[in-house]
């Protein structure tokens, strides 16, 4: 309230009664950076993320990410970090295409790997005013989420279980019971077609397991 007083570009309430207003939490934010009066914190745990867009593939580090995973397969997961302003700016220009971007790997701290095929989208931008970095926030389809492959990213694709695996057997095997069909493995090849649906949690996992078990 008294940044408010004494700033006349100060935002405006969105909402409330005289005595009680209510502000936008985005444009506070957009102009206490703006103004100096919040700088972009330091020290903060490294977030890698590896996304393929109209441009091309792009690794950055993102920092203080806050990862908020829908339950619900047809809502809408979101991510906030902060970035440099260049990391902003390509971001943006790779989810720019008519698909929008595809997350290879995001591994933020205290979550596993994930991927995200596709529709990965820029939905704001927070300007520091002093060059230190920007506040970004990324969103996508929740059920376009999965678990990140373990070794070079993208989407761990999950076959069905075998009921037997011999000892030749080269396919990975995962946590779920679901495998990685490999095209050297001479007891499956690629035959294990992967067959897959969204559940929370945990990204993609077989529909098949259900018999196997």
């Amino acid at each position: 309230m008294n940044w408010r007083r004494r700033h006349a570009d100060f935002p405006a309430p969105a909402g409330g009664t005289d005595t009680c207003p209510e502000f936008d939490r985005a444009a506070v934010v957009a102009w206490l950076l703006a103004h100096g009066k919040v700088t972009v914190p330091t020290g903060l745990e490294a977030a890698p993320l590896t996304v393929l867009g109209a441009g091309g593939e792009r690794r950055m580090r993102l920092y203080d990410a806050a990862l908020d995973l829908d339950h619900d397969a047809a809502g809408e997961d979101r991510l906030t970090a902060w970035c440099t302003e260049t990391d902003a700016d390509v971001l943006a220009d790779l989810a720019a295409g008519e698909c929008g971007a595809t997350v290879h790997r995001l591994a933020v701290p205290g979550t596993a790997p994930l991927a995200v095929t596709g529709e990965v989208r820029v939905i704001s931008r927070y300007r520091s005013g002093e060059g230190a970095g920007l506040r970004v926030t990324l969103a996508w389809p929740a059920g376009l989420r999965g678990a990140a492959a373990p070794v070079g990213g993208g989407l761990v694709r999950h076959g069905r279980r075998s009921l037997r695996r011999g000892d030749s057997c080269r396919c990975a095997r995962h946590d779920c019971g679901g495998l990685t069909p490999s095209p050297r493995c001479p007891e499956h090849g690629t035959a294990a077609a992967p067959v897959m649906e969204w559940h929370p949690g945990a990204g993609i996992r077989c529909t098949a397991l259900r018999a196997c078990f």
